[in-house]
């Protein structure tokens, strides 16, 4: 693959997410059926509820970004660094942050043990926040450039490692064995 094709996709990834983000954000936490009375038709626009304003995208998408911004200023994986613009973007007092990330980041503890600690004071720490920002890092580190399997293995590990900032449950990084192959 050249490396124009490559970046297209790359940011078709990125863009597309957020842009996925944003159509399904007034949606977010409604009742069953919603869209579909909405759009009966099945293709919707982007709009505004929920809170949000047409566009807008959810912290999802503001911590994507903030993954993005750290990859590539500290060129390449910086837990800590990370850690610590999801915390400065959380004191900010976003519109919308998850219950559990808030508390991860607020608590105060540091970066590389806050999430376990609300996970063995919780029990529970499995949300899907960490899922819904890993396109970032995927698009990242599967770099063209390297094998295969190594792509695929560097990738799974950064989106883990990523996940447990905020995500203390391991359930939060499991794969299941059936995408193993």
């Amino acid at each position: 693959m050249d490396q124009g094709s490559r970046q297209d996709r790359v940011v078709g990834a990125v863009v597309g997410s957020a842009v996925g983000d944003a159509l399904g954000a007034p949606f977010e936490f409604g009742p069953a059926g919603v869209y579909t009375t909405r759009f009966p038709e099945g293709v919707g626009a982007m709009c505004g509820g929920g809170g949000w304003d047409p566009g807008e995208a959810t912290d999802d998408t503001q911590m994507a970004v903030l993954v993005g911004e750290s990859l590539l200023e500290r060129d390449g994986l910086d837990l800590a660094d990370m850690f610590g613009r999801f915390r400065r973007w959380a004191a900010g007092e976003p519109k919308d942050i998850g219950l559990q990330t808030e508390h991860v980041l607020t608590s105060g503890d540091p970066w590389d043990v806050a999430a376990a600690l609300h996970f063995q004071i919780e029990g529970r720490a499995a949300g899907n926040g960490s899922l819904m920002r890993a396109a970032t890092s995927a698009v990242y580190f599967a770099r063209a450039d390297g094998p295969e399997p190594a792509a695929r293995a560097a990738t799974m590990d950064a989106a883990r490692r990523i996940a447990a900032l905020t995500h203390g449950d391991r359930a939060a990084g499991r794969v299941p064995p059936s995408s193993m192959t």
